[in-house]
């Protein structure tokens, strides 16, 4: 963000972020902008971290692939494995839900959940492998 740049609306959460030998609790802040962008400050375990996208879905893939070299992973919906927005819910509420994908089945809205709430630790992947899930399930819903 920069200096007096307008800001639509302001969130703040606590997230876990696991990589240490125990869970850190850090602040993370979100933003909207007039432009309809999205920015995500993290307070991290290893000092803060920012990134900017078209939506949170993609702001939260940058504040990710900054920590994944650390082996640290943010403990949140949107850093699933098998979770991925839809074009509609980026276009429209700029990612602030996810769908939990399942294998041969069409996102459905009561698979929709919150970017930001908990996660397990054992369901949580890299971009990478949410990327690659993603293309799966993609082909599995285009065979049926």
């Amino acid at each position: 963000m920069t200096s007096g740049e307008t800001i639509d609306e302001e969130n703040l959460v606590s997230v876990l972020v696991l990589g240490g030998p125990e869970p850190v609790t850090c602040a993370l802040t979100w933003r909207s902008y007039p432009d309809c962008s999205y920015s995500i400050d993290l307070d991290g375990p290893a000092g803060p971290v920012a990134a900017r996208g078209r939506d949170l879905f993609q702001a939260l893939q940058e504040i990710r692939l900054e920590l994944e070299p650390g082996g640290w992973s943010i403990a949140v919906q949107g850093a699933r494995k098998d979770t991925y927005p839809s074009g509609m819910v980026r276009d429209m509420v700029g990612a602030r839900r996810v769908y939990v994908l399942h294998t041969g089945r069409d996102m459905a809205k009561e698979d929709l959940v919150n970017i930001f709430a908990e996660a397990a630790a054992a369901a949580l992947g890299t971009v990478e492998q949410q990327k690659n899930n993603y293309q799966e399930w993609r082909d599995s819903v285009r065979r049926r």
